[in-house]
């Protein structure tokens, strides 16, 4: 059983990735000039576009399935994860590229997997943020960076194929068990991506290279694993405060939704669940069925 502090970081993670996904769902692909001009008018949970005030995107809704899945089955049941997934992308709203070509159709893990080194072979695309988006409820239900890592792996296969993807959710997970430890959480991530050369110099500039975060972002690379850890990692480290950690990075532009989402989840995991604005928390969707996965996720440690 979690402790109370434990309990209190795994529900600000969880909220604290909902409510930036949904904070950031209306600016996606916005350039950074309208995402910054948005953010220094006092950007609320209002909604926008096709988003309701409070609705996150699959961001949070691949996360639930993740954490719900986690809480029946163990860390980690691969087949009724990729169930899951399937069902999801199926009747889901905004699935992205990569994920989509890998589940559409699928009928199992199996397929799933085939889809995704079909879907790579095709674009040679698939190093997406796909898998960091969801990854942080298996950050949350261990305490084994070993543990973590490879059960971020075995998830991020049945999308993503390239490997990096794999291990940028890794290092998303290592960073959660070093913020509960009281460690480094930029350590910890560097640590897992010793074996690319790309994900580790991102993360390094994550410390004091915002310049290069935000080129980043705003450019071709928007959407890439590597992007939306470094933003993310940089929100914890240099602002370390989930409301400004979470606008800074929807200001940034790009793939806002996500990046929030993720810079959310480990602010949240630091602060706890007390840090997010209760009028981001008011009008978040579901946001009972994300205690109940967090309460779930911290009764299974």
């Amino acid at each position: 059983m979690a402790s109370p502090v434990e309990i209190s970081s795994i529900r600000g993670s969880l909220l604290g990735l909902a409510v930036g996904d949904a904070l950031g769902a209306p600016l996606e692909g916005a350039p950074p000039a309208r995402a910054k001009e948005a953010v220094e008018a006092g950007l609320e949970m209002t909604g926008g576009r096709s988003w309701a005030p409070g609705e996150w995107t699959d961001d949070t809704a691949l996360a639930l399935a993740l954490a719900e899945s986690i809480a029946a089955h163990g860390l980690l049941d691969t087949a009724d994860l990729a169930a899951r997934y399937i069902e999801l992308a199926t009747v889901g709203k905004g699935i992205g590229n990569t994920t989509a070509g890998a589940l559409r159709g699928a009928k199992d893990e199996s397929d799933a997997r085939a889809q995704a080194e079909a879907f790579h072979e095709a674009t040679h695309r698939s190093a997406g943020n796909g898998t960091v988006m969801r990854a942080t409820p298996i950050g949350l239900a261990t305490n084994s960076v070993e543990v973590a890592t490879r059960a971020a792996h075995e998830d991020a296969t049945l999308t993503h194929h390239d490997p990096i993807a794999g291990t940028a959710s890794a290092a998303l997970c290592a960073a959660l068990i070093a913020i509960r430890d009281e460690g480094n959480p930029l350590a910890a991530a560097s640590v897992q991506s010793c074996e690319h050369d790309t994900l580790h110099d991102v993360i390094a500039a994550a410390r004091d290279r915002p310049d290069m975060l935000a080129e980043l972002a705003a450019g071709e690379e928007s959407g890439a694993c590597w992007t939306t850890l470094g933003v993310a990692l940089h929100a914890l480290e240099a602002i370390d405060d989930y409301e400004q950690g979470v606008l800074w990075a929807i200001g940034l532009g790009g793939d806002t939704d996500t990046n929030a989402a993720v810079a959310g989840a480990l602010l949240g995991c630091r602060h706890g669940a007390d840090a997010i604005p209760e009028r981001w928390l008011e009008p978040l969707r579901e946001r009972e069925r994300i205690e109940a996965a967090a309460r779930s996720l911290a009764a299974s440690r």
